[in-house]
């Protein structure tokens, strides 16, 4: 999720824009009409203030349309929204009319309010995010083989069979601690290729075996393999590092369907099937 994404899926920075508008009209609202220069007509300084009074409150409804159309009416909720609203309008309000009093704190307020949101927005994409490593289509899939197609993010398109009914791929991950990836870190991987497996009946139900039927890429795309090596031989000394390990979940080849293979920030490898 990127920080455009972000904005333009919450109406919180639609409805802090709008309330600025807004607090500045009840800014000029509330002020009297004062000519700016000796012999002004004091007529023309009231139509100038509620000139620019018009001008705020309208720019303040086309903000508050974008916070209703933009995300779309099923994300404006109140009564939370509302709270939020008259808070920012009430301190807009408040820093415009009392700009000598109420100006510098008010500045302070409103970076860290921005700090805030932009921290918050940050942790938003960093823990949602996610990285498509590759997609899979099953060509077929019957009589306990199945034919796939494999594109990994950079290169050809292959195609191999795989005896079994169950892919899974096969992907080295160096996953980071919560806080580092607070402030951007991304999940490390390798990935390398796919093994398969078949569902057998046994003495006490069934298990999942694996097939000798693997197929790995000559040149596998992400961190090389004596960088990961590395991390996974000194795991637990090296600081930030929360898990080495070797992701290879199972997914039921469907014929024709087609997968997204996706790696999350925080770690975890999912295997969606696309529309």
């Amino acid at each position: 999720m990127s920080y455009s994404a972000a904005l333009a899926g919450s109406p919180y920075p639609w409805l802090a824009v709008s309330a600025l508008f807004l607090g500045a009209a009840l800014q000029r609202a509330t002020r009297r009409a004062r000519p700016r220069y000796l012999g002004d007509d004091r007529e023309k300084a009231r139509a100038s203030k509620w000139l620019f009074f018009s001008l705020f409150l309208s720019l303040a409804v086309v903000a508050a349309l974008g916070a209703l159309f933009v995300p779309g009416p099923t994300r404006l909720v109140p009564p939370r929204f509302l709270y939020f609203y008259t808070a920012c309008t009430a301190l807009a309000f408040l820093a415009l009319r009392f700009r000598k009093s109420l100006g510098t704190i008010t500045l302070f307020l409103i970076l860290a309010l921005a700090l805030t949101a932009g921290l918050f927005l940050r942790s938003l994409t960093a823990f949602t995010g996610e990285t498509e490593i590759g997609r899979v289509r099953v060509l077929a899939a019957r009589d306990g083989e199945m034919k796939l197609e494999i594109l990994a993010a950079r290169g050809e398109p292959v195609i191999r069979p795989l005896a079994g009914s169950y892919f899974a791929p096969v992907v080295k991950v160096v996953i980071f601690d919560d806080l580092y990836v607070f402030f951007g870190a991304k999940t490390w991987y390798r990935f390398e290729g796919f093994t398969s497996f078949a569902l057998q009946k046994t003495d006490t139900g069934q298990s999942f075996r694996q097939q000798d039927t693997d197929y790995y890429f000559p040149e596998p795309q992400g961190v090389s393999q004596r960088l990961w090596a590395l991390f996974e031989r000194y795991e637990g000394q090296i600081p930030g590092v929360r898990s080495v390990q070797v992701e290879m979940d199972l997914k039921k080849a469907r014929e024709l369907a087609t997968f997204s293979l996706r790696l999350q920030n925080d770690g975890g490898l999912q295997i969606v099937e696309l529309p």
